[in-house]
């Protein structure tokens, strides 16, 4: 049975105006701050809090992504009665970059940044006592989320994973080749240089971008990157390849243990992720035993909460109904299984 929402989102024909009425404010509204992460690294959190909410979802953004980025679904997230936090990961946004001068997307370690998260929860999500946290996490925050939860699996409750970094999608010869060069290189040269290929941030133009179909979003997202230029996030690192590479590995292995509801969502038209390790995940938390939901998203690309609206409603209204069905006082439509 396919589900009908009863949620009210944001439209994408009046986002320049929602903007200017509703989301801009809201957003202007947050608390906000620096935790100290791994190496001392200083990182920029937000959170929208009510006296009223007594869940929380605790938003793990991706790859050359900040929490400013994020407006529109923190807004729509807060409607529906979630305190909403987020952060800026290292190397990202406006939290301290590690390589000074450049935009390079690096890390050292990739558990680095599952550091931070933890961090994270620890010294800022867990200042307000909530009935409920849980964790929406997007393309490289899936991968974090998963490491994370698989750490720590008492501190949250539920996990809902779109379009999750879970594997790189390459070519079969780069997919072996990849990870040993770039480790290879990395020791070569300066660590924290250009992967072979890897260009400077530049704004891809829409009719070029394996994003989302939504110009609107798409727009309104190179916009706000060429307006804040301290946001912006080139190509990665020689480091930052083999070590996500390593660590996605990593997550596969661990996943299908991690002792959760867990929902993945897959963009049916990614071109960034590789879809097949998705499948992998949820026939081994079947075979384990361990709760998953598994959701296609038709027609979409990677951004599955930037995408056009009938695609953007879908996948946010599955992330919803998942978070509701883990209260038990509350009467849910079961999701619709695709896989």
């Amino acid at each position: 049975m396919v589900i009908e929402h009863p949620f009210l989102f944001t439209r994408e024909s009046e986002l320049t105006d929602a903007m200017e009425a509703s989301i801009g404010p809201f957003w202007a509204s947050r608390q906000q701050g620096q935790f100290i992460g791994k190496d001392r690294l200083r990182l920029q959190w937000c959170a929208f809090t009510s006296p009223e909410h007594t869940k929380a979802i605790v938003v793990v953004n991706g790859r050359i992504e900040c929490a400013e980025k994020y407006q529109e679904i923190f807004y729509d997230l807060f409607q529906q009665g979630y305190d909403v936090y987020s952060y800026d990961h290292r190397g990202q946004g406006i939290s301290q970059r590690l390589v000074t001068g450049s935009d390079i997307g690096h890390v050292v370690q990739f558990e680095d940044y599952v550091d931070d998260l933890e961090t994270f929860v620890d010294d800022v999500v867990t200042q307000k006592v909530h009935q409920q946290r849980m964790i929406l996490a997007h393309s490289m925050g899936g991968a974090i989320a998963t490491l994370y939860a698989a750490r720590k699996p008492a501190a949250i409750d539920a996990m809902a994973l779109s379009a999750p970094m879970l594997g790189i999608n390459l070519s079969p010869l780069l997919r072996a080749t990849a990870k040993p060069l770039c480790r290879v290189l990395s020791q070569l040269q300066h660590p924290a240089g250009f992967a072979p290929g890897q260009v400077p941030y530049w704004a891809k133009p829409f009719k070029h971008n394996l994003l989302t179909q939504s110009e609107a979003r798409y727009q309104w997202f190179r916009e706000l990157y060429e307006e804040h230029k301290t946001v912006q996030v080139g190509g990665p690192s020689a480091q930052w390849i083999w070590q996500s590479m390593t660590s996605c590995e990593h997550a596969v292995s661990v996943a299908k243990d991690i002792d959760m509801p867990i929902l993945m969502m897959q963009a049916a038209r990614d071109e960034i992720v590789c879809n097949e390790t998705m499948f992998r995940i949820y026939r081994d938390r079947q075979a384990s035993g361990q709760p998953i939901q598994f959701q296609i998203v038709p027609e979409s690309r990677h951004e599955l909460l930037f995408e056009r609206d009938e695609i953007r409603d879908k996948a946010l209204t599955y992330v919803l109904t998942f978070f509701r069905a883990q209260q038990p006082d509350q009467e849910t439509v079961p999701l619709e299984q695709t896989a």
